[in-house]
């Protein structure tokens, strides 16, 4: 029987929130960023910049993970209090048919990274669909995510392998030290300026 997401994301990365904001957080010495712009530029503001960023996005994403590899797509939605209900803004916003998990208190679950007395009813709700990668078969996502319209992660359990897009590029959390070095090299034009080096 194939095992949930939840069963998954609990073995490979126990004690942990599946959440874009928290990824440095948990995973600093495996962390890579790469810029989808020149120069660094944070939004893309025509046609040709967005062409170049989905472009970029694909090929490096397509680079980590490979053709047709199984992967989950995770978003998130916070909220106060348990008795939220954060399913329908999710749904009706992305064209994924979303699967809710259970909520997670944050200030008792990450205590030393929410630690303020406003975060005590502070809860995240996970959602998740398995699909496939394939290049330019979620630029709808990832121009909404580089548009600072959404969130999401790209998983790969089977390659150890976390991709969250942002407003201005790609986090990377890489296990395999060869891949990291791999990527570095290959695109370096596109690191940070204080990473290429």
């Amino acid at each position: 029987m194939a095992k949930t997401f939840e069963q998954l994301w609990h073995f490979y990365f126990p004690n942990k929130v599946p959440a874009r904001n928290l990824i440095y957080h948990y995973f600093k010495k495996s962390f890579i960023r790469f810029h989808s712009l020149p120069q660094s530029k944070r939004y893309a503001e025509s046609v040709k910049e967005y062409n170049l960023l989905l472009t970029r996005q694909n090929q490096i994403i397509t680079d980590c993970f490979g053709m047709d590899t199984s992967i989950f797509i995770v978003t998130t939605k916070h909220f106060y209090h348990i008795n939220g209900h954060p399913l329908f803004n999710i749904q009706k916003s992305l064209q994924y048919n979303l699967i809710p998990t259970l909520a997670i208190n944050l200030h008792l679950a990450v205590p030393d990274y929410y630690n303020d007395a406003s975060d005590k009813d502070l809860f995240i709700m996970p959602f998740y669909v398995k699909t496939i990668w394939q290049p330019n078969i979620h630029n709808d996502l990832l121009t909404k995510i580089a548009d600072d319209k959404t969130s999401a992660l790209f998983i790969s359990f089977e390659k150890n392998i976390i991709v969250a897009p942002y407003d201005g590029g790609i986090d990377f959390i890489i296990q395999d030290k060869y891949l990291k070095q791999h990527l570095k090299e290959k695109y370096k034009d596109w690191l940070p300026p204080q990473d290429n080096d």
